[in-house]
């Protein structure tokens, strides 16, 4: 995500926090990692990034 479209969401969530998700970056996210594993009810995913930059979520 560019520098400016993360400043347009950020403007969008200080607006109006209840119709917009929380936006949280992937940098933030995974810090110097490149995957993490998120628990959500019992399961385990894992969340990478490709080679390519991009991110893939599985179970």
């Amino acid at each position: 995500m560019s520098e400016k479209s993360t400043s347009n969401f950020e403007s969008l969530n200080a607006e109006s926090t209840h119709f917009l998700p929380k936006v949280i970056s992937s940098e933030v996210l995974l810090g110097q990692m490149k995957q993490i594993c998120i628990l959500h009810d019992g399961y385990v995913y894992q969340l990478r990034i490709t080679k390519l930059g991009k991110l893939i979520l599985t179970k």
